[in-house]
């Protein structure tokens, strides 16, 4: 993955670009002058497309099926999900045999990433973006889908979850971060 958005972005989605500008060397957030975290959940993960339609969105971050290796930190002018670089997840769907030379390549490439340190990212921030219309469900595990419409005029489905467990607190705090 690399850096889709430019700086300006209201959406930003990478991995390499991020390293000392977004997270530190060892996966922590990097805050803002004037910003303050508000809470730091672990375990969340995140999938981010525009537009809303269902039919070949283009795909600004992609979320992984199962338990993940992620910090969501919710701060009081963004929301950053950090996640270690998984290579499995994202070449098990390259491993064909056409595929494979690909893969072989992208494995090279993803290994030298984890090396410097780098990790995956997605700062939204809410300010930027108006709710439209959001849908929550807690059983058996939380999730958030949020549509929402950004000052750059792009719409933005943003899907939030936890694999595992029900966390409606964190939930409730990333929804109020949205203006309607």
């Amino acid at each position: 993955m690399k850096g889709s958005n430019p700086s300006q972005a209201v959406v930003r989605a990478g991995d390499r670009d991020g390293l000392g500008t977004v997270y530190s060397t060892w996966g922590g957030l990097i805050c803002h002058s004037g910003e303050s975290i508000l809470k730091t959940a672990e375990g969340w993960d995140m999938e981010v497309s525009s537009p809303w339609r269902r039919f070949l969105p283009k795909l600004i971050f992609t979320g992984f099926g199962g338990e993940v290796s992620s910090n969501l930190y919710v701060t009081t002018t963004r929301m950053v999900l950090i996640r270690k670089i998984d290579t499995w997840r994202e070449l098990k769907g390259e491993l064909t045999p056409l595929g494979l030379p690909n893969a072989a390549a992208r494995e090279v490439e993803l290994r030298n990433l984890q090396a410097a340190g780098a990790r995956q990212y997605c700062a939204i921030e809410p300010q930027n973006l108006t709710l439209v219309k959001s849908k929550k469900f807690s059983k058996p595990r939380s999730v958030l889908d949020l549509f929402v419409i950004g000052t750059d005029g792009r719409q933005y489905a943003i899907t939030i979850w936890k694999p595992k467990g029900v966390d409606d607190e964190t939930l409730s705090l990333i929804e109020s971060r949205f203006p309607r």
